[in-house]
């Protein structure tokens, strides 16, 4: 590495592109189920996950006969938000996971005749749609890990999670979406960001000079770089850094760089005061009215007008 840059053992990136994109947890069902019990959950754009604390079940995905079981003290999770089912067993009558949530809000929960044989624990993570960027589209559509992928620390979120659902303080609480959020990051780094079958931009995370490459670019943002600069960070030639860095990312460096820049400003401009001026100087725009014209041609609209 040059002397030029210094990076930080502490940033993280994929952190960094959770809390840019304004990712947002929330406990959308938590209830012991007696069988027989089964619920649909339409498509969404937002990822899910479900955690068997006690009990399994059976997930089906529509248009598929495949089926896949989920035992005691494993975790699932649905990246891509899409359409789904669990259930006790196949061949359940299904409700909506929305009329089951309400229910349950409203103390007056669903599959509660009989012996409760399973303790189910459902939660979305919601984001903001404008700011897409290439993690998003790395995630496989379904993620299974088992009981013995898990560490202690996911367990102790879900503890911390199912606590305060079940005080009488509130139902609902900022507390538990901020613990969502951890608990979906955690898992993310345990199943899905370390694993060298990733594809995507997880795997250039996992590729010792362009996690290099992507770290430079998050923490380093401001700085006027070159193609010729980043590549000499990295101590790669500039031809084989595009191809390694599109082929994996499916951006080139400098495309991304524009990318991200201009996904940061989308979250200064809606969610903080900045002035244009200051917001250019933070993510390595010449001027405002470079910025602008960026922005604009991005996303179809000027930076005052998505303020407001």
């Amino acid at each position: 590495m040059s002397n030029r840059i210094n990076l930080s053992k502490d940033f993280d990136v994929v952190s960094e592109v959770l809390e840019t994109l304004r990712f947002k947890g929330t406990i959308f069902f938590k209830s012991e189920l007696a069988a027989p019990w089964g619920m649909y959950l339409d498509t969404t754009s937002y990822p899910r996950f479900h955690i068997a604390i006690k009990g399994g079940f059976v997930l089906g995905m529509k248009n598929t006969d495949n089926l896949i079981s989920i035992k005691e003290m494993e975790v699932l999770m649905l990246p891509l938000g899409d359409a789904h089912w669990i259930a006790d067993k196949p061949g359940r009558n299904l409700i909506s996971s929305e009329e089951a949530g309400k229910a349950c809000e409203l103390g007056k929960p669903f599959f509660q005749i009989g012996e409760i044989t399973t303790h189910l624990l459902c939660g979305m993570i919601q984001y903001d749609e404008q700011a897409a960027h290439p993690l998003l589209s790395s995630f496989s559509d379904i993620i299974h890990i088992p009981h013995n992928e898990i560490s202690p620390a996911v367990w102790q979120l879900v503890k911390l999670i199912e606590s305060e659902i079940s005080s009488e303080v509130a139902k609902r609480s900022a507390l538990v979406d901020r613990l969502t959020e951890a608990l979906f990051l955690k898992l993310l780094q345990e199943k899905v960001l370390h694993n060298k079958e990733s594809e995507g931009f997880i795997a250039a995370l996992n590729d010792r000079r362009l996690s290099v490459a992507l770290q430079i670019l998050h923490e380093h943002l401001q700085q006027n770089w070159t193609l010729q600069e980043l590549a000499d960070e990295v101590g790669m030639s500039r031809a084989t850094l595009v191809r390694h860095f599109r082929e994996t990312v499916g951006l080139a460096p400098m495309e991304y760089l524009t990318h991200w820049r201009l996904t940061k400003a989308l979250s200064y401009i809606k969610y903080t005061s900045y002035k244009l001026e200051r917001i250019a100087e933070m993510i390595g725009f010449s001027s405002a009215q470079s910025l602008s014209k960026a922005f604009k041609k991005k996303y179809n609209a000027s930076p005052m007008s998505v303020r407001k």
